[in-house]
């Protein structure tokens, strides 16, 4: 019985064609950037801790989705078109869009005046991103400042007054800019900077440093054992980042950092609260 010459081959192009992917793979959504996670997650875990509600778990979540949306977002301001990223920012917004009208729904729109403020910040950063610009320890603040907005709409969106929410906003910003400065600090001694480089990055350890602990000590200190405690704390942070420099894996910096982020967290929840 005679076959058909050209069906095996037929067979072998459309076994061997790839189907287009309706959307990307999870790993190019995922910031590569490790200090983006602390930048979202610590603001989002003291907003939620100080005010738990339902209102704030859905304008966190609603976060988190913008947050997964920033990489196909950069490559579309880009013009770097790939109709599975843009399937995939098309979800994640309309995820963040229904997630914030719950949001709305359930609490009101206080939340929305902390990220009305942050907003400029946030454009900064996006900017920034977007043209692959040097990070600079500016650039770095405006979007850890952007972030820490989140803590303060958390508190608004769970029913908690104003100065709760500025408080929170305050110190989550300055925390995480202490944070950078001091890794900036570490990785330039790492790489072998020029002196004056690090003179001046050494500078702004000082000066985050002592602005993180001094507004600690009049807004936090005398509000009992949890405010002592916190502005303890970041005493000790500063004398961490005094320390010389040595050489130092980056998974265990990784998590050495992660584990006083999470101390820090506890410490300034029960301050705030």
């Amino acid at each position: 019985m005679a076959g058909n010459p050209d069906r095996g081959q037929t067979v072998f192009r459309m076994s061997d064609t790839e189907m287009p992917k309706l959307l990307p793979p999870l790993r190019s959504l995922l910031p590569a950037e490790h200090g983006s996670w602390f930048m979202l997650g610590f603001p989002m875990a003291l907003g939620l801790l100080l005010r738990p509600s339902l209102a704030g778990a859905c304008l966190g979540l609603a976060a988190l989705c913008l947050f997964l949306g920033r990489p196909a977002l950069r490559r579309l301001l880009s013009q770097r078109r790939d109709p599975a990223q843009l399937r995939a920012l098309l979800l994640l917004g309309g995820a963040a869009g229904v997630l914030g009208a719950l949001a709305l729904l359930r609490s009101g729109p206080r939340f929305l005046i902390p990220l009305a403020c942050v907003s400029p910040l946030a454009l900064l950063a996006l900017r920034a991103d977007v043209e692959r610009a040097t990070r600079s320890l500016a650039v770095e603040l405006a979007a850890q400042a952007a972030f820490a907005g989140l803590a303060a709409a958390l508190v608004l969106a769970g029913g908690g007054p104003l100065p709760q929410a500025g408080r929170a906003w305050l110190f989550a910003t300055l925390l995480g800019g202490a944070n950078l400065a001091h890794v900036r600090r570490f990785l330039g001694s790492a790489h072998r900077l020029e002196a004056p480089e690090l003179r001046q990055r050494m500078a702004l350890v000082h000066g985050l440093h002592l602005s993180l602990s001094g507004l600690s000590v009049s807004l936090l200190a005398t509000g009992g054992l949890p405010g002592l405690l916190w502005t303890g704390w970041t005493l000790l942070l500063y004398a961490r980042a005094l320390r010389p420099y040595r050489p130092l894996p980056a998974r265990t910096l990784g998590w050495r950092e992660g584990g006083l982020s999470a101390v820090g967290l506890v410490l300034l929840w029960r301050a705030l609260a």
